[in-house]
C-alpha cells in the first residue's frame, strides 16, 4: 500500500510538474505573439500585424466595428497605419495569461497607442482582451475585443472610487 501512495505522488508531481513547464512555455510563446504585434504596429505592417491571428479571427475595434477574419484584419489596420496611426507605437502590455484546457488561453492586456518619442500614458487608453487558441504547436490569436479603458472619464462622479473600495475589501 505504502509502495501504490508512493508511486502516485510521483506520478501526480511529475503530470503537475510537466502541465506547469506545459503552461510555462505556452506563456513564452504568448508574449512572443504579443511582442510580434507590437512590433508589427510600429513597423506599420498590416500584414506581419494579421499573421498573428488566426484565419477565421474576430477583432473588435474600441468604437465597436468587427473585423473578420485576418484578410478584414490586415487591410483594416493597412489603414490605419498609414491614415490615423502612421508613426506610432502600440505599447501593449500583458497583465494576466489565464489558460482554459491545454489549448486555449485569455490574455488580459493594457497599453497605449503613442507617437514615436513620447512616453506611455499613466493609465492605459485600452484594456484589450485576447483569446489564443493553440493548433499544430502555434498559438494564433482567435478573438481581440479591445475596449478602451474610461476610468478617468468617470472618475468624478465617485463611482470608480467607491467601487474600488468595495473590491478591495471583498478581495480581503
Amino acid at each position: 500500500m505504502k509502495n501504490l501512495v508512493i508511486l502516485f505522488a510521483l506520478l501526480f508531481g511529475t503530470f503537475l510538474s510537466a502541465q506547469e513547464s506545459n503552461e510555462t512555455g505556452a506563456n513564452d510563446q504568448i508574449e512572443m505573439v504579443v511582442n510580434q504585434l507590437v512590433e508589427a504596429w510600429s513597423k506599420g505592417d498590416a500584414e506581419l500585424f494579421a499573421s498573428n491571428f488566426h484565419e477565421k479571427a474576430d477583432f473588435t475595434v474600441w468604437f465597436g466595428m468587427r473585423l473578420n477574419g485576418q484578410k478584414e484584419i490586415a487591410f483594416g489596420h493597412n489603414i490605419i497605419f498609414k491614415e490615423f496611426y502612421a508613426n506610432t507605437i502600440w505599447d501593449l502590455k500583458i497583465d494576466k495569461i489565464r489558460f482554459i484546457g491545454a489549448d486555449y488561453a485569455l490574455v488580459h492586456c493594457s497599453g497605449s497607442v503613442i507617437k514615436e518619442g513620447e512616453s506611455s500614458p499613466v493609465e492605459p487608453d485600452a484594456v484589450p482582451l485576447l483569446v489564443f487558441q493553440k493548433e499544430n504547436d502555434n498559438w494564433k490569436i482567435i478573438t481581440l475585443q479591445n475596449t478602451p479603458y474610461a476610468v478617468n472619464e468617470f472618475r468624478a462622479n465617485g463611482d470608480i472610487r467607491r467601487m474600488k473600495k468595495i473590491m478591495k475589501e471583498y478581495k480581503n
